[in-house]
């Protein structure tokens, strides 16, 4: 019994020139040589492409980790830099009276409130930066 099969392809004539003019460059028969180029093609690309695309995924997942450092990295710097202001600055002045400390409080719980819905990611109920106005009107 034979292990090959037979099968009927049909070429371009080029295509089938290039095969020809290998199979007689290498004293081969042209079935043992398309044999091999279909199984080497075959492997290369079926092997290959997982690999490629799980590297390149990979790379994607590098970019975006490293772009998500880069930017914590910003804004842990930028609240240090805010935070030592903030108590040089506080520093200066007289301890507030009962209406300010009301008012940093009302203020201080609306920004608790907004990081809450920043965490639980649901950005279509965080309210827009409004103007800066005074607490007192409000």
């Amino acid at each position: 019994m034979r292990d090959n099969i037979r099968h009927e392809v049909f070429l371009p004539a080029a295509l089938s020139q290039r095969i020809v003019a290998m199979a007689k460059a290498q004293k081969r028969a042209k079935s043992n040589l398309l044999a091999e180029i279909i199984d080497v093609h075959m492997n290369r690309r079926w092997a290959a492409q997982p690999d490629e695309r799980m590297f390149a995924k990979m790379d994607r997942i590098l970019r975006l980790t490293t772009k998500t450092n880069n930017e914590t990295i910003m804004i842990s710097y930028c609240l240090s830099r805010f935070i030592r202001h903030q108590l040089i600055y506080a520093a200066a002045l007289p301890p507030p009276g009962a209406d300010a400390i009301a008012i940093g409080e009302k203020r201080y719980q609306q920004f608790l409130d907004t990081i809450a819905k920043l965490v639980a990611r649901d950005t279509s109920k965080l309210d827009p930066v409004p103007p800066a106005q005074t607490e007192e009107t409000s």
